[in-house]
């Protein structure tokens, strides 16, 4: 079995070897699988390099074969006798302890972000940064930001492309041209003070006293905990955006989360009301009743 070993940024393939393939390694045998990385050789060639009897490697290299660990590549007559070339079967080998570990991995490099994100993302590089309440008492409100959610969304952007520190602000940190990159603000107009700033232009906006989610294309006010999920202009920067992820208290905002993470396809398909708007209205549900939401419909 073909696979790819990753280690720090890097990677090399690699082939899945039984657990007798330990038992065939030595120093020497270590010494030959990589004297035949990257280039095939006859027995006899690796014997004058390695300084080794060649009846000596002719054993090392049968051994290693039956392992599968080096593999059979040229076959030559020279002089009535089958002269054999050998190469290292792959850049690496491992050894799968525990066959049950196994978890779904996206192959052949960064996914493609979905449409609403193409503009936060540029040649596999996120073009944009956070902004999170802060943790300590700020604003007219005196509230603390604690939107941990923000790491599941981190996540989720984080199959698309790479990015440079520091990848979030607080709002309370967010000033000059900070305000002017693409931003993903987390959390409603009480913890997050810049989402505050914005929150009247928004096309789902929060009532400044009830803190409601109330629609402007539909005209519904939500006084349930529900989430939002806007795509709109930068303020600071027309030609940048701003993807908001909010709610009326931390759970809810978790629930837009969700949203995100589990409907995107819908969400792409724009508001009930207006397609051309990039805004929704989302509520959770805990369906099998251990206390966390696992379930999002779509209000709007």
């Amino acid at each position: 079995m073909e696979a790819r070993l990753i280690v720090g940024g890097k990677s090399v393939t690699a082939a899945v070897v039984g657990e007798n393939a330990l038992g065939t390694l030595s120093a020497d045998r270590v010494r030959i699988l990589r004297a035949l990385s990257g280039e095939a050789k006859y027995p006899a060639q690796l014997a004058r390099e390695l300084k080794l009897q060649v009846q000596t490697v002719y054993y090392h290299v049968r051994m290693l074969a039956q392992e599968g660990l080096v593999k059979l590549v040229e076959r030559e007559e020279k002089g009535g006798a089958t002269a054999k070339k050998f190469a290292c079967a792959a850049d690496a080998f491992a050894v799968v302890v525990n066959d049950k570990a196994w978890k779904a991995f996206a192959s052949g490099g960064r996914s493609t972000p979905p449409t609403f994100l193409k503009g936060f993302f540029s040649d596999g590089y996120f073009d944009g940064k956070f902004v999170l309440g802060s943790p300590d008492p700020h604003g007219k409100y005196r509230a603390r930001g604690s939107e941990l959610c923000a790491v599941e969304i981190a996540m989720l952007l984080g199959r698309f492309g790479a990015f440079d520190y520091p990848l979030y602000y607080l709002d309370t940190e967010l000033r000059g041209e900070a305000r002017r990159n693409n931003l993903v603000a987390i959390g409603g107009p009480k913890v997050n003070s810049f989402v505050g700033e914005i929150n009247s232009s928004l096309p789902i906006y929060f009532e400044e006293k009830t803190f409601t989610i109330r629609s402007k294309l539909s005209g519904k006010a939500y006084e349930e905990n529900v989430g939002v999920i806007e795509l709109v202009e930068n303020p600071f920067n027309k030609s940048k955006r701003v993807l908001l992820v909010a709610g009326t208290n931390q759970s809810s905002t978790r629930v837009a989360v969700l949203a995100l993470l589990k409907e995107r396809a819908k969400l792409e398909k724009g508001n009930h009301f207006d397609s051309s708007s990039f805004a929704s209205v989302v509520q959770g549900f805990d369906e099998d009743g251990d206390g966390i939401v696992d379930a999002v419909e779509i209000l709007e």
